[in-house]
């Protein structure tokens, strides 16, 4: 879920990347130490050791709460699909014989399905989550306690009569916007040095001059564009230089989910007095729980990890941007 801290903790990495474009651990654009930070100073930004006093540079990043503006989401705050989790296990059927195969190594992940096809007009179905660890077997097995007459041999499911159709299905990440919103941020420079606000400002406007779109931290995007900027120089009897860049940044706030794909479908057709079902048909009385299957889908879309649009950087508990 994209939210303002998101946007801005973007926009202080983004100026990190511009101000040390060598990395965090090589100098800076000006040669001088410059701290940049999500937040305001601290009181020790100016009076400790390490302070703008004592020549070195400060960029902070801040939301403006009067710059907060309401838009309006898509209507019906449709779902769409993003990331999806491909399957690595497999099934094969022939007749009445259905064959479960998982990889030599790597992640185990996937659904698989089975269709028992026996001449009626709804086929009965049966599914199992598979995750790490398991075997082939322990797949045929849940599979074939899912159907009422199957049975397991290793990694084979069996039927009495009729035919199998497999299916296997992965994992998808739904998400849908549920607030669109505009807020301003303001990137402000802090320094000692004249020379130094105007080579840091340079850099920055240049650069954030020419990006329309923002990737946030969680694999987002937020519209950017500028609305101004300025010198105050109110604190330069303390030897305090400070420019002020104003952006407004257009984001969403999104819910996600992780599902699974679908394999088999059902349905009916109905009318004055009269109800026809069509399609497939789900029988588990003794097969793979909901629990069970909610778990292996957490372990898939727990692999899949983060959304990290910023390798290498990461904040302490004040803000300040550092390198991993």
């Amino acid at each position: 879920m994209t939210d303002v801290s998101h946007v801005s903790l973007a926009l202080a990495y983004r100026c990190a990347g511009l101000i040390y474009p060598d990395g965090m651990a090589a100098p800076s654009v000006t040669g001088r130490q410059t701290i940049v930070r999500r937040g305001g100073l601290l009181p020790s930004d100016l009076f400790s050791a390490q302070s703008v006093r004592n020549s070195v540079d400060y960029v902070t990043v801040a939301a403006s709460m009067d710059g907060y503006r309401a838009c309006p989401e898509p209507l019906g705050r449709p779902w769409s699909v993003g990331r999806r989790i491909a399957p690595t296990v497999g099934v094969s059927c022939s007749g009445a014989v259905a064959t479960v195969s998982v990889p030599l190594s790597g992640v185990i992940c996937g659904v698989v399905g089975l269709r028992w096809s026996g001449g009626s007009a709804v086929s009965v179905t049966a599914a199992y989550a598979a995750s790490g660890g398991e075997t082939a077997a322990d797949i045929a097995a849940g599979l074939a306690q899912g159907l009422s007459g199957a049975r397991a041999e290793g990694g084979r499911v069996i039927v009495p009569s009729g035919c199998l159709d497999g299916q296997v299905a992965g994992y998808g990440e739904s998400f849908r916007v549920t607030r669109r919103q505009s807020q301003r941020l303001r990137v402000s420079i802090w320094t000692t040095s004249a020379a130094a606000r105007d080579l840091l400002g340079g850099v920055l406007d240049t650069s954030l001059a020419a990006l329309s779109w923002l990737p946030t931290v969680d694999g987002g995007q937020a519209q950017l564009s500028f609305e101004g900027a300025g010198d105050v120089d109110n604190m330069q009897t303390q030897a305090v230089y400070r420019r002020d860049m104003v952006f407004r940044t257009v984001f969403d706030t999104r819910q996600t989910a992780w599902s699974a794909q679908m394999m088999f479908g059902v349905g009916d057709v109905a009318g004055p007095g009269w109800d026809v079902g069509f399609g497939d048909a789900m029988a588990r009385p003794a097969g793979q729980g909901d629990v069970a299957a909610l778990v292996a889908q957490a372990l898939a879309a727990q692999g899949m990890g983060p959304v990290d649009a910023y390798p290498g950087l990461t904040i302490d508990a004040f803000g300040t941007v550092q390198a991993v």
